[in-house]
């Protein structure tokens, strides 16, 4: 008898997830988020992130400022960290560019040997301009509908997504929806089938460490390693802000290393700062 009850419960939700189209579940977590309308209407979004890194065993704390205009801009500031002064990226719809502070070496003299500006092994300030595959690549990072903007109304965006079934992460039955953005990178997204809030997500490293702005920070230190690796992102602590949810916490985890972002100050319709805009 168990085996039968278990047998039909499982049967149910096959059904379950056969009954529902990819469209229907997408309109379910945009009402869940704050509804299609109050989500396309955002234009700009500004909030905070604090993101935790262990290093040989020592956590330390990078906090970043996020500033985006919807579908004009995207700016990420990170404060100085290891001795370094600040970094940002930004990315508008026609250009982007990282720029790198100064950097300390580990020797005992500069680029021009003992006595020099910069420690020896270290590097001047830079400012470096991506090619336009790159700008053309990370265009979707513009959009400001929410937290997972490219869901919503994704197929007017020409992004497509495929509802794979049902799978459960940690015990919560989620729908597994295969999401291809209008650029090729793809994009396995679990999305819980009671509230409809995305709770975790898996990609190869790029397109995930773009989304919580580790993909120029890593570009910055040089790092190409992390970008191939695969990525599981899990997402909690939901909270409303102008009657929009967003996840304030994150978990990135790439193979054994596991990343902590925190989100707060979340502002919404603000107008921006003329700074942000500057390659300064």
């Amino acid at each position: 008898m168990k085996k039968i009850m278990s047998f039909l419960f499982l049967f149910g939700l096959v059904l379950t997830a056969q009954s529902q189209t990819v469209d229907e579940v997408f309109a379910k977590f945009e009402a869940a988020v704050g509804g299609r309308d109050a989500l396309l209407a955002i234009k700009t979004v500004q909030y905070k992130s604090t993101i935790t890194l262990n290093m040989m065993g020592s956590p330390f704390d990078i906090p970043v400022t996020n500033i985006k205009e919807n579908n004009k801009m995207l700016r990420r500031e990170v404060a100085g960290i290891m001795g370094m002064g600040k970094s940002f990226s930004i990315l508008t719809d026609t250009a982007g560019y990282l720029f790198t502070p100064a950097m300390r070496g580990f020797g005992g003299g500069g680029p021009g040997g003992p006595g020099g500006g910069i420690p020896e092994g270290g590097r001047d300030a830079s400012l470096t301009k991506m090619n336009d595959a790159t700008v053309k690549e990370e265009q979707y990072e513009l959009d400001a509908a929410g937290a997972f903007g490219h869901l919503v109304n994704y197929a007017a965006k020409g992004h497509k997504a495929e509802l794979q079934g049902t799978a459960k992460v940690n015990k919560t039955e989620c729908y597994k929806v295969k999401f291809t953005f209008n650029n090729g990178q793809e994009m396995l997204y679990y999305i819980d089938t009671k509230t409809f809030l995305p709770i975790q997500t898996e990609a190869l490293g790029k397109v995930a460490l773009e989304q919580v702005g580790m993909g120029g920070m890593m570009e910055q230190m040089g790092s190409d390693r992390a970008k191939k690796l695969k990525v599981i992102t899990t997402y909690s602590n939901y909270e409303e802000v102008n009657g929009i949810k967003f996840p304030m916490k994150q978990k990135l985890e790439m193979g054994a290393v596991e990343i902590d972002v925190v989100n707060s100050d979340y502002q919404i319709n603000q107008p921006i700062d003329a700074k942000y805009y500057k390659l300064q």
